[in-house]
């Protein structure tokens, strides 16, 4: 039993989807119905489910007093396989993560496939506070965090409120 109820509830509005979607291209989605056929025929423990279509990497977006950050799962993934644009207002992030093949002499028999790969696009409207030219990114241990900073009039400001005898 849990002492304390967590629930998440969206403090600000990011659209997640503000660009257009990415599609699987014809060839992924031919390889894929092959393989499905493959492994529904030939293969012991074929589930018979299909595969998923195409790809899209789990993502945070968290805020703080200065900034917004958006976390990104992209396990498997080189640095040098991620591009990271603004444009017009909308933070891009398109990536694609390649199968890992090894050719050899050996022929091998896969009985379950449930890893993804293939490109992906995310895109994201950024908020009035958010100052784009300050947006930066790392990646590290298949995680890409983008910090991006608030503006100078969106940060929160506080005074002193001074007390007056009556």
């Amino acid at each position: 039993m849990a002492l304390v109820k967590f629930t998440r509830q969206p403090r600000i509005s990011f659209p997640a989807m503000a660009g257009p979607l990415a599609f699987p291209t014809f060839g992924d989605v031919e390889n894929r119905m092959t393989r499905y056929f493959e492994r529904m025929f030939n293969e012991p423990f074929g589930s018979g489910f299909p595969e998923a279509i195409d790809w899209v990497p789990a993502t945070d977006i968290v805020e703080t007093a200065a900034e917004l950050t958006l976390t990104a799962e992209l396990p498997g993934m080189d640095q040098k396989d991620i591009d990271i644009s603004i444009e017009d207002g909308v933070l891009m992030i398109r990536g694609e993560k390649t199968e890992e093949r090894k050719e050899g002499k050996e022929e091998k028999k896969v009985y379950l496939y449930e890893r993804t790969y293939g490109s992906f696009q995310r895109s994201f409207t950024l908020p009035s506070t958010v100052d784009g030219s300050m947006v930066t990114a790392e990646f590290e241990k298949g995680v890409l965090k983008v910090h991006m900073p608030k503006t100078a009039e969106a940060k929160p400001k506080g005074r002193k409120v001074e007390i007056k005898s009556a």
